[in-house]
Formats: C-alpha cells, structure tokens, sequence
C-alpha cells in the first residue's frame, strides 16, 4: 500500500529529520533531480534539479510513477520494478540507460536508487538521485553551495553523505593541499582524513603526470575557467590505479577572493576495463576469425597483459602467470618495470619502450627479463599502444614470449657448427699430413739405407748417428700411423660383436711380449664382474693395447710393471674395465689434459702422446666414457664404462 504525503510526513518526522529537510535538498541541488519515491514507486517530493533535467513541474509529478521517466521498452519489460526490488536486495541499484522527458526526447541517465528505512526497519520509501550525463555538464559550484549548507545540521550531512557514497567528496585550500576529507574519499582512495589532510593533492596522480605538472594544469584550469573536468588514472594509497572522472571547482567568497577548490572523484575501473576489454575483443576480432581462432588456441604460450598509459599493469592472462610466475591479484596494479633486471631499470629502458611504441606505433625487442622466482628467461616482447575512438591513449597491449629454449638450442646449433667445422678441418689436416709424409719418409728410409752401403767401413764410426737417425724415422713412421688410425675411426662403420675378454687380453700380451719381456712386466686379470662385452673388436682392442702398453711405458724405473685388468658392473649398470698400473702416475692439474692429442706429461719416456686421444676418441664415437684416477709416484687406475 503506498504512502499519502501526510503519511510520509509522519514518517520523516518519526526519523527525527527535519520535515523540510528535502526542501533544502532541492535548493543546493540543481545538477542532480533528487527526490523520493513512495514503497509503491510513486513520486513524493521534487527539486529544482528535476524539474531542470525532466521538465515536469512538482505540480506536473508529484503523485505520479517514477515509470513515467521511462522507454516504453522499459516498461514493457517491467524494469522500473526490478530496479525498486534489486534497491531493496542490494541496499542500493545504481544503473545508466535512456530515460524521458517531458518534452518525449531522451536523454542517458545515470541513476542511484537507495531504500529508506526508519528507526525501526520498516521501508518507507526510496530515494533516487539521477544525473544528465549526456552533456556532461555539471555544476560544482552548486554541489558546494549544498555541501556547505548541509554542514549546518550533521543529520543532514549524514543523510547527504550516504547518497554519494560513490564520490569522493573534499576541498583543497588554495594552494591545492586538502582541507576536508569524506567517506567516499576514504574508501575510494585508502587514505583515513588524519593521514591526508594537509597534504597536496598530486599524490593521487601518477609518476609522468606529476613530473609533466598536470597537477598545477588543472588548479589552473579551474581559477581560469571556473571548473575543470577530466578522466584519467589515479592512485590509491596502497599504490593501485583506478580510472577516475574528477571535476575539480574554484570557491570564491563574497569579496570573490579564491578560498579553494572543491574536488568531487568517482572511480569508473570497471566501466573503463569493460571499454578495454570491448575494444580489444573487437579489434581481435576484426583481424579475421582464424587469427582470433590462433589467438585463443596459443594463448597459453604468450604472456598478453594490459598497461595503462603510465606503465601501470591492468590486466594479465594464465599465459603470464605460467611464463612469468606471478598470480593476478600480486601483479595487477604494479609497474611493468618489475620484470627488467636493476641495470634495464635504472638506464630508463621500460619508459624507452614506452616511449618508442608511441612512436613507431609499436615496439619490439628480444631480451633477459625476470620471473618472480628470480630466473631470468630470454624473451621476445611486443608492445602497442591502445588509442579509443577520439584517438586518446588508453594504454598499451604488451605480448611476451618465452624463447628460452630457442635460444638455447640456437647457441648449441652455433657450437656444433663450429666443433663440427673444426672436427673437419683437423681430419682433414691428419689425412693430408699423414698420406703426403708416408713417400718423404720412404724416401728418407731408402736414403738412409744407401748411405750405409755407401759407407763401407766407416759406417761403424758413424753408427751411433746413424741408429739415431733410424730411430727418428721410426718414430715419425708411429705418428703417421696412429694419424692415420685417427682419421679411419672417423670415417669407418663399427661392426658390433660379443668378445671374450680373455682371449682377447691374450692377444694383446702376444703383440706386447718383447715389450712384456724387457720390462719384466706382470700382467693378473680378474674377469669376475663380465667376461664378455659387445663392442667393436679392432676398437676395443686398441683400447686395451693402449692401456696396457702405457702402464708399461710410464713404469717407475726402481720397480717392474705391474698391470691389473679387472671388470665390473657399476651401480648405474654400466660394464667398467679397470686398467691398474704401479708406474710414474699422473700429477692432478694434468689428469684432464692427458687425452688431448699430442699431449705427454713425461717427456722422457718414448710415445706420440696420441694413444690416449684415440682411445677418447673411440668411447665419445660409441657414446661411451673413461675417467683416470692418480697419484705421482703411486701409479694410475683407467676405468672405462660402457653402456649395457
């Protein structure tokens, strides 16, 4: 049942406010059509401001309901209903849509809808504040004239409070420092009125606008001009940004003397990400239906986020989070410069991207860039400014991709190239070398051999020279043949077969017995851990015969060789064959350098020092390995491991 006005009277006046209370609301209030409705939706009282917006008179209204207002789509869909049953559920409806004038011309609205209870719960009635956003003209001043007169009675100020708890509402004094604070300030901003009056007001502004003085512009603006309004990025105390519409007022006194300015700020985030979104959606969407397919179906891979025309980070996908490490709710709100290593930071090159896209219209570069775990990955980074309709800058799309991997594998490509390249190279010197120097060395045999003959019987006064020379051109003949073993292992096919190790170290004693015989060498095998291997025979016998012959060239002088072949299985199941000597050993800092070709850490025992190389060379072709253990004056373990 709806109320009478004197019944609603009744009602004001059993909530202890001032009967004329909506008098002096309509008074101040031009800019705004405040006024009450009934709990059936009927209107119950008028300001100058809605009669200003609507047309109607008080007259013309009172009594009549507020669906009037409405498109006959509207009511058809009986949505002035919803709005006073969603007011009552929600404690507040505030929504935007075309509305009716008098006159039948429409003009976009934004409403706020709040149920008015009394001292003891009961609904009696709504109050509803709407606003003509089409021109979007509003006047401050009047605003003020109704702030500062509400002051007169706190009830009243209370009551005017609760209807624009979605502004922040405050004065700055002259030089632009805050005077008063609401709490519609305080929850949009963060800031408790302790904490912020008498502070200047350009903390609420972000880095690029301070240091370009656009905190001064508008004080300026608003004494030139009267008023100035604007929509842009502002900061919270706890350093979040939100999109703001200010309107920002010069008060002047009787004497027209400047006393401050009045500061009204309403926080339209959502209204201003819902444009983002929309915009970026269709601006995807206009590039084909493929590309946004792609799109959609790689996003995981790219890390696509939102900047805000200072840098601020607005937006982020799974894709970042997976790349980048960092959740939503820990990045959103921060600077994108959290991403770049100090030195990236402290030489300005996130703003010099920045920069560079709004020049270029887009910028890109490949780079280190850092997670939230600390690891830096390599990283191809694409960033586009955003510009709406009007061509104003809305911010910047930023895509990123993890190119670690590529990177890495382009380097180890590079590598190869280059071993490889040298691999060649080096088998391709040894070929030459050894087949052009077999004739010369021929030649010096045959050579060598005449000049005996030639002798006659001085050649005995000569034959120390003489079996020094041989013993030269013998050496000679060694290297070209182990070079030439070098380059047939690069080029030969391995021929995989089930030896017997036994036998095949009896072998090797046979081709080793002058050798053995001279040295008094004692050779124990220990076949326990296998006694047959699958490998290359000829390979794996010139590996033993290496490691056999070694521990009996590099023997300690004051003691007989002693050789011990052993064979085992290792934990990680690899064959290991073990070649123990009690010779000279090897000191430490030369343990990793003794299977370079060519290199001898005992001059003074006869070798080519390529022995060792090639059995290297031979395990790295079969993807197997051998390691040395040493100690001087002790002697040396070779233990090699093959693959099962």
């Amino acid at each position: 049942m709806s109320l009478q006005p004197e019944a609603l009277s009744a009602k004001i006046q059993a909530t202890n406010l001032p009967e004329n209370y909506y008098k002096l609301m309509i008074e101040n209030l031009t800019d705004y059509a405040v006024f009450m409705l009934d709990t059936t939706g009927h209107i119950a009282s008028w300001n100058a401001g809605a009669e200003l917006i609507k047309q109607y008179s008080a007259e013309d209204i009172i009594g009549k309901h507020f669906s009037t207002f409405y498109t006959k789509e509207d009511i058809d869909r009986d949505y002035p209903a919803t709005e006073l049953e969603e007011a009552i559920r929600l404690g507040r409806y505030e929504d935007e849509g075309w509305r009716i004038k008098k006159d039948g011309s429409v003009f976009w609205a934004n409403v706020i809808i709040t149920p008015v209870y009394d001292h003891d719960g009961v609904l009696v009635g709504f109050s509803k504040v709407t606003r003509d956003q089409s021109a979007k003209k509003k006047s401050e001043s009047e605003l003020y004239e109704a702030f500062k007169g509400l002051q007169e009675s706190e009830e009243r100020f209370r009551l005017l409070i609760e209807g624009v708890t979605d502004y922040a509402i405050y004065m700055l004094d002259p030089a632009g420092n805050v005077a008063s604070w609401n709490e519609g300030a305080r929850r949009m901003k963060g800031y408790e009125s302790e904490e912020i009056i008498g502070k200047y007001f350009a903390r609420f502004f972000g880095r690029e606008a301070i240091k370009n003085g656009f905190p001064e512009y508008e004080l300026s603006k608003a004494k030139a001009d009267g008023r100035f309004e604007d929509e842009g990025w502002r900061y919270r105390k706890d350093g979040t940004a939100f999109w703001a519409n200010t309107i920002l007022t010069a008060i002047y006194n009787a004497k027209k003397e400047l006393v401050g300015f009045s500061k009204i700020t309403r926080d339209l985030s959502e209204k201003k990400k819902l444009e983002q979104q929309l915009f970026r959606i269709n601006e995807d969407l206009k590039e084909s239906e493929e590309k946004s397919r792609l799109l959609i179906d790689s996003v995981k891979d790219y890390a696509i986020l939102m900047l805000n025309p200072d840098g601020i980070i607005m937006s982020w996908n799974s894709g970042a989070e997976r790349i980048k490490g960092y959740k939503a709710s820990e990045i959103i709100g921060k600077h994108f410069s959290t991403f770049y290593n100090l030195d990236a930071v402290k030489s300005g090159f996130p703003e010099f991207e920045l920069r560079t896209a709004l020049a270029n219209g887009q910028f890109e570069d490949e780079g280190w860039r850092i997670r939230k775990d600390g690891t830096a990955f390599w990283a191809n980074v694409v960033i586009s400014p955003i510009y709406n309709q009007d061509n104003r800058l809305l911010g910047f799309a930023k895509v990123t991709r993890d190119l670690t991997e590529r990177r890495r594998n382009e380097e180890l490509m590079r590598r190869n190239k280059e071993l490889m390249r040298i691999n060649n190279e080096l088998d391709s010197f040894v070929y030459t070398a050894s087949h052009d120097l077999k004739s010369p060395i021929t030649n010096l045999e045959g050579l060598l051999t005449a000049l005996e003959e030639d002798m006659g019987t001085d050649v005995q006064k000569y034959s120390q020279i003489i079996g020094m020379m041989g013993g030269a051109i013998k050496s000679l003949k060694t290297v070209i043949t182990d070079l030439t073993d070098i380059t047939r292992l690069q080029q030969e096919e391995r021929y995989i077969e089930s030896i017997h190790l036994p036998a095949l170290v009896v072998e090797v004693r046979e081709t080793l017995r002058d050798m053995i015989a001279t040295s008094k060498a004692a050779i124990t095998v220990d076949f326990s851990g296998f006694t047959n291997l699958s490998f290359s025979r000829k390979n794996l016998r010139s590996i033993l015969y290496n490691l056999v012959s070694n521990g009996i060239k590099y023997s300690d002088p004051t003691r007989a060789p002693e050789i011990s072949i052993t064979t085992t299985v290792a934990e990680t199941g690899e064959y290991v064959l073990s070649v123990k000597d009690n010779g000279l050993g090897i000191a430490e800092n030369h343990q990793d350098k003794i299977f370079a070709m060519f290199k001898r850490v005992h001059d003074h025992v006869e070798g080519s020092g390529v022995g060792l190389y090639l059995v290297k060379k031979i395990l790295d072709n079969s993807g197997d390995r051998i390691t040395v253990e040493s100690e001087l004056g002790k002697g040396s373990v070779f233990n090699v491991y093959f693959k099962h």
